[in-house]
């Protein structure tokens, strides 16, 4: 075998390792990728609940803050006005 077959012969493993070397990068990127992107659609579902959520909320607040529903309450409880005298003031110090 001469010296330029050796040479031959090394560099061919040389760039076949190196092609090998760069094509398992590249699934190992894939794989990465799609790790991200499932990730990323949890996260995305995630955030979606969470704001209908506080949409949801918000909504029962202002049910629950609302001056007829709050008057009906008054009613049912036997609140009413406070007559002069009932309230007084205590001066800050």
């Amino acid at each position: 075998m001469s010296k330029t077959d050796k040479t031959l012969l090394w560099m061919t493993l040389s760039l076949l390792g190196i092609a090998l070397t760069l094509g398992l990068g590249a699934v190992w990127l894939s794989i990465e990728r799609m790790d991200l992107a499932y990730d990323l659609r949890k996260m995305e579902e995630s955030l979606g609940q969470k704001e209908d959520l506080a949409t949801k909320l918000t909504v029962e607040r202002n049910n629950l803050v609302s001056p007829y529903r709050l008057k009906k309450l008054a009613g049912q409880l036997g609140l009413g006005v406070a007559a002069p005298g009932q309230i007084r003031r205590i001066a800050k110090q």
